[in-house]
């Protein structure tokens, strides 16, 4: 009943913006849009599909609507039964380029469920069995690319009920600066020029 009563919910949602929208374009921004630098396109789900995205596995009770928007008008829903349904997108990344994932996740209470994200194959970040989850924001930092294509991978299962899940994000990780060796001699002659001037003024 409740999966019934949440695709119900979901589909008189997208009925609504559907009406907002008659007669006049109506674009409504995901946050995820507007994080400088985001490698990952549709990471909004804005385009009402899972265009940019490669479904695969088990594909049964998921798609987007505007019932499952954290943001923006559009949002994913997942409730794949018995196995692991995925989306994957290939992201244009530098060799050895260090980035920083976020995205948004809501989950239902009942399970078995299991969520996980993989970068380049190796899952990064689970959940196995979580109780009822607001939407919350994840951060997976300091994932390193290894070619100058690097997929990332969500997976969902969740029997009784869903996950809902929008905003991703991936953007290069800010390095720290560090001083090359003209800035460390810059540094060292003025250090020795106001030695000077303290000796001088003794």
């Amino acid at each position: 009943m409740k999966r019934l009563g949440s695709i119900a919910i979901a589909v008189v949602m997208g009925a609504i913006v559907s009406g907002l929208g008659s007669g006049s374009a109506i674009a409504i921004p995901s946050i995820c849009d507007s994080v400088a630098g985001n490698l990952v396109s549709n990471c909004g789900f804005e385009t009402g599909t899972f265009a940019s995205w490669t479904q695969s596995g088990n594909t049964g009770f998921t798609g987007v609507d505007a019932g499952s928007a954290n943001s923006g008008a559009f949002g994913a829903f997942f409730g794949p039964v018995g196995s692991l349904g995925f989306i994957t997108q290939n992201l244009s990344t530098t060799a050895g380029g260090t980035y920083d994932l976020e995205f948004w996740l809501r989950a239902d209470a009942e399970t078995p469920n299991r969520f996980q994200a993989s970068w380049n194959g190796a899952i990064v970040f689970f959940l196995d069995n979580t109780p009822a989850l607001p939407y919350t924001l994840f951060t997976v930092p300091g994932l390193t690319a290894s070619t100058a294509s690097t997929p990332l991978q969500f997976g969902f299962r969740h029997d009784p009920s869903f996950f809902l899940f929008d905003d991703v994000s991936v953007v290069g990780a800010a390095v720290a600066a560090v001083p090359g060796p003209s800035s460390l001699r810059l540094i060292g002659s003025g250090l020795a020029g106001l030695a000077i001037l303290w000796r001088r003024r003794s």
